[in-house]
C-alpha cells in the first residue's frame, strides 16, 4: 500500500485506502473528530482550506495513521513541504578546556603543598632524635650580655729615702712595700676554691606552638619539648646556653630579666644562637 501512496497524489491515496477498508467519510470524521468538509478537503488535495500548513500537515498525518499508512511520504509530497536541508559541514569544536588544567591552579596547588610541607618537615626534623648522638654543633650567633670584669691593678714599688746614722739622707733605695710580704705568703699558700658557677634564668612566653631545645655550658640538655600556645617556662642553668627556638616570631624571651630580641637570629622560622654570661 505504501507503493500506491507513492504513485498517487496524497488525497487520492487517502481516499483509496479509506474505501479499501470499507470506511465512510463520516466514520473517518468521527474517529478523527473532524468535520465532513475537512475530510473531503484532504481527499481532494485542497489543503489550503485547512488553514495554516502546520494544521494541514497534522490532519494528513493523523488520517494516514488511522488508515495504517506511512505519513512521511505523503507529507513530503504536500504543497509547501520543506525542502531537504542542505548538508552543512561544521568544523570540529575545540576540545573543552578543563579547569583542572589551568596553570594558575597548578601553581596555586604547588604553593599550598610547599607551605604545608615546610612546617611539617621542620617539625619532623626537630622531633627526630638523630642529633642526640652527634657532637654539639657550633652556633652561628651569640649574645654577650655582660663584659668581663676589669683586671685588678698591680701595686707598684715605692722608693723611700733611707736615713743613715749621721742623720743625713742617702740616695733613695728601692723598698718593697709592706704588703709585698703578705703577697708572698699568700702565694705560698694553696689557691682558694673557685666560687660556684653562676646560675642564670631563661624565661620564655609562647604566643604560638613552638619547639625549644636548650643546652647548658656542659652540653647537658635542659629542655627539649613542644610548647603549647599561651604557656611559659623558666629554665635555670650554667651559661652559655645553646638555644634552638622554633616558630620564633611567636616567642618572647628574657635572660636574667633582660629582654632578648630573637629576630636577628631567625632563619626561615627557627632561631639558633648562644646566650653568653
Amino acid at each position: 500500500m505504501n507503493d500506491a501512496v507513492a504513485a498517487f497524489p496524497v488525497g487520492q491515496a487517502l481516499r483509496d485506502a479509506r474505501e479499501a477498508q470499507g470506511l465512510s467519510v463520516e466514520d473517518v470524521a468521527n474517529r478523527l473528530r473532524l468535520m465532513h468538509r475537512q475530510i473531503d478537503a484532504m481527499e481532494t488535495g485542497d489543503f489550503a482550506s485547512l488553514g495554516q500548513p502546520v494544521f494541514a500537515r497534522g490532519f494528513v498525518r493523523n488520517y494516514a495513521r488511522l488508515l495504517g499508512l506511512d505519513p512521511d511520504p505523503m507529507l513530503a509530497r504536500m504543497v509547501g513541504a520543506p525542502a531537504a536541508p542542505a548538508p552543512v559541514s561544521r568544523d570540529a569544536p575545540p576540545p573543552p578546556s578543563h579547569w583542572l588544567t589551568s596553570p594558575w591552579l597548578i601553581l596555586l596547588l604547588l604553593g599550598v603543598l610547599l607551605a604545608a610541607a615546610v612546617p611539617i618537615g621542620l617539625y619532623w626534623w626537630l622531633n627526630s632524635g638523630a642529633d642526640e648522638d652527634m657532637p654539639p654543633r657550633p652556633m652561628r650567633n651569640s649574645v654577650p650580655l655582660a663584659s668581663a670584669p676589669p683586671a685588678p691593678a698591680v701595686a707598684s714599688s715605692v722608693e723611700t729615702p733611707v736615713q743613715t746614722e749621721s742623720g743625713t739622707a742617702d740616695s733613695p733605695a728601692a723598698v718593697e712595700p709592706a704588703a709585698s710580704a703578705g703577697q708572698a705568703e699568700a702565694a705560698s699558700e694553696p689557691p682558694a676554691e673557685t666560687p660556684a658557677a653562676t646560675t642564670s634564668v631563661v624565661h620564655l612566653d609562647f604566643g604560638g606552638e613552638s619547639w625549644v631545645e636548650i643546652k647548658d655550658a656542659s652540653g647537658r640538655m635542659l629542655m627539649r619539648q613542644l610548647n603549647p600556645p599561651g604557656s611559659s617556662v623558666d629554665i635555670k642553668g650554667q651559661p652559655p646556653f645553646d638555644m634552638v627556638v622554633g616558630n620564633a616570631a611567636q616567642v618572647r624571651m628574657t635572660y636574667n630579666n633582660r629582654p632578648i630580641d630573637l629576630a636577628p637570629f631567625v632563619d626561615v622560622s627557627v632561631a639558633r644562637f648562644t646566650l653568653e654570661e
